[in-house]
């Protein structure tokens, strides 16, 4: 034994983790605890241990990420596979075929192939068309409705707050449900007709849920095999 710790005092001043020695020489972490306490390293030792560590440490985490990534594919596959398998079920409801039509035709989607954001995010500038999206949100994703939120795109010469009060009406969401408005200047119409074809802007509906997105994008795949 006394051989043993002498070789496991020399390994450690060598600059070896106790896993290490303890591979090497065949003794349980809590004998090298007592038998290394009061030995002194060299700064070059502890350096080659605190890199072995960072080096240690970084593997797992990368390994950690990895089996994440994983299983958030698998979850999102799944997600999307009820989406799926629901539009068999709900194809009889007039509203949710054109509600899954339209977003497949104006919603975003890029989510699902590769962007980092996963929103669902429809937008237009018809206010009948926007009512209508709202009657298919609530009913389909109603158990949602506090992640709801709103953002409206105008045009320098609209007035926002009128736009605002506007939207409000159409859609039945209150004012904390806006997000910040944005106005942006149509470069092509140079300001001229944007008064009087978008005078309240454009509104973007958005649920701010991974769940909510890929269940759409469900939707929508099913929509093409149940039709083609």
């Amino acid at each position: 034994m006394k051989q043993k710790k002498k070789l496991a005092i020399q390994l450690r001043k060598d600059g070896n983790s106790y896993s290490q020695i303890t591979k090497e020489i065949g003794v349980v972490k809590s004998t090298l605890s007592y038998w290394l306490k009061d030995i002194e390293i060299s700064e070059k030792a502890k350096k080659k241990i605190s890199e072995r560590s960072y080096e240690r440490s970084t593997l797992k985490l990368i390994q950690r990420n990895k089996r994440q990534t994983i299983l958030a594919k698998e979850r999102v596959e799944e997600i999307k596979l009820i989406g799926e398998n629901e539009f068999k079920i709900f194809a009889k409801d007039d509203l949710f075929i054109i509600g899954v039509s339209l977003y497949w035709a104006e919603g975003y989607k890029k989510g699902a192939y590769g962007s980092k954001w996963k929103v669902v995010d429809f937008v237009n500038s018809d206010e009948e068309m926007i009512i209508l999206m709202m009657k298919f949100f609530r009913k389909y994703f109603k158990e949602y409705e506090e992640k709801f939120k709103i953002q409206i795109i105008v045009h320098p010469n609209v007035n926002i707050d009128k736009a605002v009060i506007r939207w409000s009406e159409v859609t039945g969401l209150t004012k904390d449900k806006f997000i910040k408005t944005c106005a942006k200047l149509n470069k092509s119409s140079k300001g001229i007709r944007n008064k009087k074809s978008l005078p309240f802007g454009t509104a973007h509906i958005r649920i701010y849920n991974v769940k909510c997105f890929f269940r759409m994008i469900g939707w929508i795949d099913g929509m093409k095999k149940y039709f083609r």
